[in-house]
């Protein structure tokens, strides 16, 4: 009896190890798994499933995103590509024979989606905004560094916000730190280069606001505001003549733009160079003849005779 038995589960075991192993044969499937652009994916779960064998073996793509399975049984197969960060895909095929060579399936996976903020994420960004359009600064930038480590993916943009704000808070040092963390993510930005370099300026660290100047790509700047401030930053600092490097800049970028010219005038003549002064707050008066600032100009000029 005792012998029967063992004999019997035996039996039943390689029964049950046959029936696991069903979807075993000679045929041959093979692939390649890319991006949408073409570029080989490593590492993709390949799930192969023979629903009418009840299984089947899970491989993955090498360096060259190919893949490759011998051995198993003609029919009808299920095939899942799953890799993270990419949207899965499953399709369906059949294997015609076990000695027939099929062609590789070539499958393209594209990039998942990130998932967007929740609402309670969006009311609170919206929250910060608005504090930072009315102007409460402290409160907004507390605001968007609650957020930042809710949504570290948009760093860049609420690391500006979080710059911005401590500029309008007057800490300089501070600001340059958020902003330089832009900079390192995004070394094409130009404008987050310039804001900081003139809130080096502001904040009278002048060699590090020169050490962010030599690096913009002034090219890029289409607003002469932006040369005016900083020349208006190096006049504060009685460095008259970086000031009238910038304020020649905006005049450059804008020749009508009259507060250029009229405070280039006022850096020459603190360098006592009255030549220079002349010229300028004439064409500050051909300008802007009936402005404040043209009444100013011709009052000055008045004086240099």
């Amino acid at each position: 009896m005792f012998i029967r038995f063992i004999a019997t589960a035996f039996a039943l075991s390689l029964a049950l190890g046959t029936a696991a192993q069903d979807w075993r044969g000679t045929g041959r499937l093979e692939g390649k798994v890319t991006d949408v652009d073409g570029k080989p994916l490593v590492g993709v779960t390949v799930k192969l499933d023979n629903p009418e064998r009840g299984g089947g073996p899970t491989i993955k793509t090498d360096k060259k995103g190919k893949w490759a399975m011998l051995g198993l049984v003609g029919g009808n197969w299920n095939i899942d590509f799953e890799l993270e960060g990419y949207v899965p895909k499953a399709i369906s095929f059949r294997l015609p024979g076990e000695m027939v060579r099929v062609p590789p399936i070539e499958v393209s996976l594209e990039k998942a989606q990130p998932k967007g903020p929740s609402a309670e994420v969006i009311a609170e960004l919206d929250l910060a905004e608005s504090l930072f359009k009315e102007g409460r600064y402290p409160e907004a930038r507390a605001e968007f560094e609650r957020l930042l480590a809710k949504l570290p993916e948009h760093a860049v943009t609420i690391n500006t916000r979080i710059g911005l704000c401590q500029i309008q808070e007057k800490n300089y040092e501070a600001a340059i730190a958020t902003l330089e963390k832009v900079i390192a993510a995004q070394p094409e930005n130009q404008q987050i280069r310039a804001i900081a370099a003139q809130a080096a300026l502001e904040g009278g660290f002048l060699d590090k606001g020169r050490e962010l100047l030599g690096k913009v790509d002034e090219g890029t700047i289409k607003n002469p505001d932006v040369f005016f401030n900083m020349g208006v930053n190096f006049l504060n600092a009685n460095l008259p003549e970086d000031a009238i490097v910038y304020f020649g800049k905006s005049v450059a970028l804008d020749p009508t733009y009259v507060d250029g010219y009229y405070r280039r005038a006022l850096a020459y003549l603190q360098l006592g160079k009255k030549d220079e002064c002349r010229v300028d707050l004439q064409k500050v008066i051909e300008l802007s003849p009936d402005s404040d600032m043209g009444q100013m100009a011709k009052k000055a000029l008045a004086s240099l005779q």
